[in-house]
């Protein structure tokens, strides 16, 4: 069973879910807008500074911005409403997203590694590094207000794929922190290998990162069940329509992108009519998907009890 043909008689939620959706297909837009911003700026003074690691930083802001793109049409498409092919809706595609990104950010954390491992070899010197440095600095400041924003997006949408972007802004503060400290550590002492073995560290956090998009997609693509505590407050709920409720049992959960799908038996009284059974199955279900936004309850009443 489920809530159709049941929503609540007043149009709130509605203009609630209206203006969450709207939410999350802005969110990639204004990523891709600070994150071109950053892939010129920091391109120009990699450019005029020689250094590795303000080039790898400019590198992880441009694949930022193909990521960016990429979550703007594929949450476009995860918004769409279920059709004869996706009768479960597209939230697939988030899931989807935040696997690519993990996968262009693994990619990323190879290039630094190759490129940092030739430079020790050459012993090549940044120049200019006040410039570089004070590029940095402004590129953190940009990368923490965009993270911040995202992360917020991310909560009040529960959309994988913002979140997954938040991700990469909040890697983006650990990179621009590390070139930063490299260009003064070379500007200050001389020392060339500074460049290429902090950008080598850089490499490391991308790849934690990356490595925490991937297996978290691959997880949900899998049909994992939700954790522990949201299992927990389905039972909660259940648990305070005792003794209208005998028990439930059954409990079977997935995610699909931002949306997650619960399944259950509930155990009604024989005693209790159709017309009685039926309305507590919908008032359960509400009560459940009320406690966890974004979710779709089904519902199968079982009669227990003596006849």
């Amino acid at each position: 069973m489920t809530r159709d043909g049941h929503e609540p008689p007043h149009g709130k939620p509605r203009r609630k879910k209206a203006a969450l959706d709207l939410e999350a297909r802005g969110a990639p837009l204004l990523a891709i807008a600070v994150a071109s911003f950053l892939v010129a700026l920091k391109g120009a003074a990699a450019f005029a500074t020689g250094s590795l690691a303000l080039g790898a930083t400019a590198l992880d802001s441009l694949i930022d911005v193909f990521v960016s793109a990429a979550n703007f049409f594929i949450l476009r498409r995860a918004a769409a409403p279920p059709d004869d092919d996706h009768a479960y809706g597209h939230g697939r595609f988030e899931d989807l997203a935040a696997l690519g990104q993990g996968i262009f950010l693994g990619g990323a954390a190879i290039f630094l590694v190759t490129e940092s491992v030739q430079r020790l070899a050459s012993g090549a010197v940044p120049v200019r590094t006040a410039l570089g440095a004070t590029v940095l600095g402004v590129s953190m400041a940009a990368s923490l207000a965009i993270a911040a924003w995202l992360r917020r997006a991310a909560r009040r949408t529960a959309s994988p794929a913002i979140a997954a972007d938040a991700e990469h802004y909040a890697t983006d503060i650990w990179t621009n922190g590390a070139a930063l400290v490299a260009i003064l550590v070379v500007h200050s002492t001389g020392w060339s290998a500074a460049d290429p073995l902090v950008a080598l560290g850089v490499a490391f956090v991308v790849f934690r990162t990356a490595a925490k998009l991937v297996f978290g997609a691959m997880a949900d693509l899998s049909d994992r069940g939700l954790p522990e505590e949201d299992l927990v407050r389905i039972r909660e709920v259940i648990q305070t329509f005792e003794p209208r409720v005998s028990g439930f049992h059954d409990l079977r959960t997935r995610k699909s992108g931002s949306r997650r799908f619960i399944e259950f038996h509930l155990e009604i009284p024989r005693t209790a009519t159709f017309e009685e059974a039926h309305d507590l199955m919908v008032e359960v279900l509400r009560a459940v998907e009320r406690e966890l936004p974004r979710s779709k309850v089904f519902v199968h009443g079982d009669p227990v009890g003596p006849r």
